[in-house]
């Protein structure tokens, strides 16, 4: 097996042992920012697949971004996340900085594409199956992410990981929500009134 997929398969089996040798390993920016386009076009893909494959209802039809616009939109949250949780670590007394939550984030999403990519072929052979298996997939993904964020900002505390991510969402949230009432419902391709 190749080093990244006995990496994958630890960050599934021992996600702390994982973040640490994620984050020992120093990333230059230009490897992580590559990285992260990497993950953004991998991502727009394997949602440009889902959209194919499974249609979504006309009430749903600004999910049906162009590819150029659904890169921009995954590499931007993952920016705006990986921020957030490194403000709201420092905020709680964390050690880990931007340098080492970004890699961390990317890696994740690295491996959630190849979950992803497993969960579209299981959905094939069997909807309800796969619409399990992707809500299963995704809890234990938050399992893996309290695992990274504990070791990118040494906390020793899974609960103060939890914490970190609760604070991190809301304040992305808030965020996105800001930037997306500027840009304005019309430009989204949503209603007015809404």
């Amino acid at each position: 097996m190749t080093p990244l997929l006995n990496l994958a398969l630890l960050t599934l089996r021992s996600p702390a042992k994982a973040a640490e040798i994620v984050l020992a390993q120093q990333w230059r920016g230009e490897a992580v920012w590559t990285g992260l386009l990497l993950v953004a076009v991998l991502n727009a893909l394997t949602h440009a697949l889902m959209l194919w494959l499974f249609p979504v209802a006309q009430e749903l039809a600004f999910l049906n971004m162009s590819p150029t616009a659904l890169v921009g939109l995954s590499a931007g949250l993952l920016v705006v996340f990986s921020v957030a949780v490194t403000f709201c670590g420092r905020l709680i007394g964390g050690q880990g900085g931007f340098a080492q939550v970004l890699p961390v984030m990317v890696w994740l999403q690295l491996v959630r594409v190849g979950i992803q990519a497993v969960v579209i072929v299981v959905t094939l052979l069997s909807a309800g199956i796969g619409a399990l298996l992707s809500l299963l997939v995704n809890v234990f993904l938050i399992y893996v992410l309290l695992h990274f964020v504990n070791e990118a900002h040494r906390f020793n505390s899974l609960w103060r990981a939890f914490g970190v991510l609760v604070m991190a969402s809301l304040l992305a949230l808030f965020t996105l929500t800001f930037v997306l009432g500027l840009l304005g419902p019309a430009k989204l391709g949503l209603p007015a009134y809404v």
